[in-house]
């Protein structure tokens, strides 16, 4: 069974090319747009990752890192951010990748450091 990753985020078109790079990664990739669905979504189902993408407000991913480790403390956290907020969100998520065009090895190898390896 493939292990699943939680990718959230507000763009479609940044949402669509991240989710097929982590799928193309050989993951199972659960997403939503919706802020408010990410807790109840990880919540119920089990997850090796989440991700969330800087095009989420920086107040929300900074109040969803800390709700998601509330309700499931041995959920590792992905955040992709800004090169300007990346030591605030250290302290929030077990790896914090800067947000590149165009770039997605380092979310490949943020999630398979946090989540292993994909079980293909």
């Amino acid at each position: 069974m493939q292990k699943k990753i939680l990718s959230a985020g507000h763009n479609t078109a940044l949402l669509k090319v991240r989710n097929s790079v982590i799928q193309a990664a050989g993951y199972q990739v659960v997403t939503t747009k919706e802020a408010d669905l990410i807790l109840e979504i990880a919540r119920k189902g089990d997850f090796a990752a989440v991700v969330i993408c800087s095009s989420v407000p920086a107040y929300q991913r900074r109040n969803l890192a800390r709700e998601l480790k509330r309700i499931k403390p041995g959920l590792p956290l992905v955040i992709i951010c800004a090169y300007t907020e990346h030591a605030e969100f250290r302290t929030l998520a077990e790896e914090v990748i800067i947000a590149e065009h165009g770039v997605s090895q380092p979310l490949v190898e943020a999630i398979s450091k946090v989540a292993g390896e994909p079980e293909l």
